[in-house]
């Protein structure tokens, strides 16, 4: 019995021992990460700000090794996330087609960027190649992959409206050279009846490599409005007759049918439209028949049918 009491406090103590001994350790550890220390670390650099006749020759990610002067937990910090400094390409420098940036300026845009607490001693290298290559500039034309339903009795009025209606490409003259439209993404739009705008992603065309393009999203607009139909029965009019003798149709007078908003099917008059016989688009003089061409319609319509295609007609001397 004596003997288990014993042994429990001995087991006691060395618990209480260990656990002193963890504070005191985690209590040093926090005072030596406390203190500032001299090091290196490895920095990622995104680049930003590309001059535009230049781009990134490679996808992979460089990365800059610093000396720097930081507390502990810093470090600590750094090992397990690398920090990220954006480096402005505005002003790179160029030599015989090489592309680079001297220690003076990356320090200026390094030491902008890390906290007060770090100090920015000195960089791996006096100076930092960059991978760039010229590129050319071009404006190509928008497409839009869209499918439009329209509900019954309402019409697009105006077509598609494209905010904007190109968008520029930059990359490799021979690769630019191939691209002549960009499309958008899909969209399927089914029985609309009101006005719509939507925006939409651009898709990069494919078997490009080195191209980018300049604007990613447009936005595409339309405007749905209701119609009607209006019948029109039109007086017909012939041009380029014989001289000395006039034409006589039979009917003279032709149908048509004109598909418009109904604002503007009430403002239209006989007037607004032209339909004519043209003699000499006559190919067989013996025929007795001429075709009916449509001369004047309204501008704010959607469409115009006629009823008849050809008349019948016979020439008059005067």
């Amino acid at each position: 019995m004596l003997k288990k009491i014993l042994g429990g406090l001995n087991q006691r103590k060395v618990k209480i021992f260990l656990l002193f001994l963890a504070c005191s350790t985690l209590a040093w550890s926090i005072s030596k990460l406390s203190e500032s220390y001299e090091s290196r670390a490895n920095f990622e650099l995104v680049y930003t700000k590309f001059p535009d006749s230049l781009l990134l020759n490679t996808k992979e990610t460089d990365y800059l090794v610093a000396k720097i002067r930081a507390s502990g937990f810093q470090f600590l910090g750094y090992g397990i996330t690398k920090g990220k400094i954006r480096v402005n390409l505005q002003e790179v420098n160029n030599k015989d087609n090489d592309y680079f940036l001297t220690d003076t300026e990356l320090k200026v845009q390094f030491e902008r960027q890390l906290s007060n607490t770090v100090s920015l001693l000195e960089l791996e290298k006096d100076t930092f190649f960059i991978d760039l290559y010229k590129v050319a500039t071009k404006e190509v034309a928008i497409n839009p992959n869209i499918t439009i339903d329209v509900a019954s009795n309402h019409i697009l009025d105006g077509g598609l409206i494209l905010e904007p209606k190109t968008v520029s490409i930059k990359g490799p003259a021979k690769e630019i050279a191939k691209i002549n439209e960009v499309f958008t993404a899909p969209l399927v739009l089914t029985g609309l009846s009101n006005d719509f705008s939507e925006k939409l992603l651009l898709i990069k065309p494919e078997a490009i490599d080195n191209t980018i393009l300049l604007q990613e999203v447009v936005e595409v607009s339309g405007k749905i409005v209701e119609f009607s139909e209006r019948a029109f029965e039109i007086p017909l009019s012939s041009v380029n007759i014989l001289e000395g003798y006039r034409i006589k149709t039979f009917p003279n007078k032709i149908e048509l049918v004109c598909k418009a908003s109904l604002e503007s099917l009430k403002t239209m008059k006989l007037s607004d439209f032209e339909v004519v016989v043209d003699y000499n688009s006559l190919l067989n003089k013996e025929s007795k028949y001429l075709n009916v061409q449509l001369k004047r319609t309204p501008a704010n319509i959607y469409s115009v049918q006629l009823l008849t295609g050809k008349v019948e007609f016979v020439l008059e001397k005067l």
